[in-house]
Order: C-alpha cells, then structure tokens, then sequence
C-alpha cells in the first residue's frame, strides 16, 4: 500500500481482514453492554421489591426504584425491535464492501458537510474527499458503524486528518480514519445522477460492485 501523503496520523498499511473482524465485535460489544445495562434496570428493583430489602424503613425507595424498571423495559425494547435489525443490516453490508475492496486509497482533505435533514434523531452528514492532485470524490453520504448514537460533535476524531478508502467511489464504499479506528459506510448523496457514470464503469467494476452489495443504494 503506497504511503499516505501528506498526513503524519495516517497509516501505511491497513489490514482490511483485521477490520472486517474487528467491525463484527465492535456491534457485539456494543449491543452486549446496553442490553446488560437495560436488564439491570428492568430486572432489579423488582428483585429487590420481592425480597423485602424495601421493607420498614426503607419503604420510599420503592417510588425511586420503580421508574428505572420501566426504562430498563422500554430500553431492551428498543434495542431489540429497533436498534439491533438496523445494525445488523448495516454492519452486513459493511462486511460485504471489505470482503471486496482493500483500503489502497488514501484522501488527505476531508470537507465535512452536516446534513440539513435530520433522520432518526440524528443530522445526515454527507462528506467529499479531495486527494493530493485536486481531484475530488462525489459528495458521499456517512454512517458511522456501529453508530455512536447522538453526541455534540457527530463526526469520528481525526477525520480531518483524511481517510482511507475502499471501495469504488461512484457505487459507495467504507472510509476508515486512522487516528481514531472509525469506520464509515458510504453511498453517494445524489445517487441517482451517478447513474450513468456507474453504467458506464465496466463489466468488471459492476459485478464487483454489485458483490460488495453496492449496486443499489444501501441507506
């Protein structure tokens, strides 16, 4: 892989393989950690309420406790029939991407662009890469995976310190930021005015990408 120019926190050598594993347990323990934590809260204050440890003196604490039982429900409840198909989907089609493209691109300059629209409580956030010579990608639209769900500052650290790409710009592909570890899923924003340049890309990048499963837009 040739040396990333023009960035000192940018990798020389990224193992696709490595990511493609490592992007599987990210969303295990991701899940894992919020699924034990709303168990806790659903399951708990109950317990205790049934053992008597609220008993005599410690009576009010029933009033405090028994909200917490309810979010804990409501939590697994999301996560279950909300959050977890999505990020299985998503998380899919990210593998898929890898088990095609390897990380051979470097982009030094990242124009990040929030999104004006909101979608799922969180702003859409588009991006174009620019490399050394000028040349500049399609503006591409971003989905961190697994996502990080609503923060102040949306975008992974260090993005600023440009990316690694795999993939096939016109069909989308992921984006991984070295100094951070963040990987993103990407598809054109205007899709629909690449087509023909996508039509137009060979028999050989086509059936790559419709492989990596980017032949049709994937959020």
């Amino acid at each position: 892989m040739p040396e990333a120019p023009h960035v000192e926190h940018s990798s020389a050598a990224v193992d696709t393989e490595e990511l493609r594993k490592r992007l599987t347990s990210r969303v295990v323990r991701k899940f894992l950690a919020y699924g034990a934590t709303f168990a806790v809260m659903a399951v708990v204050p109950p317990l205790l309420v049934q053992s008597g440890a609220f008993d005599g003196t410690w009576h009010w604490l029933v009033n405090i406790t028994a909200p917490f039982t309810g979010i804990g429900i409501m939590g697994l409840l999301v996560l279950l029939f909300y959050k977890l198909p999505s990020a299985v989907v998503v998380t899919r089609a990210s593998r898929k991407v890898l088990r095609q493209y390897s990380f051979e691109e470097f982009w030094p300059h990242v124009v990040k662009k929030d999104g004006k629209r909101a979608t799922r409580g969180r702003p859409e956030l588009t991006l174009r890469l620019k490399n050394a010579e000028g040349t500049r990608s399609p503006l591409l639209r971003v989905l961190e995976v697994p996502s990080r769900g609503r923060r102040r500052d949306p975008w992974p650290e260090g993005i600023q310190n440009g990316v690694w790409v795999a993939g096939d710009l016109p069909f989308g592909g992921i984006a991984f930021v070295p100094s951070s570890g963040a990987l993103l899923l990407m598809h054109p924003e205007k899709w629909d005015r690449l087509a023909s340049e996508r039509e137009s890309a060979g028999p050989d990048r086509i059936a790559r990408a419709e492989r990596a499963g980017l032949a049709r837009r994937v959020f």
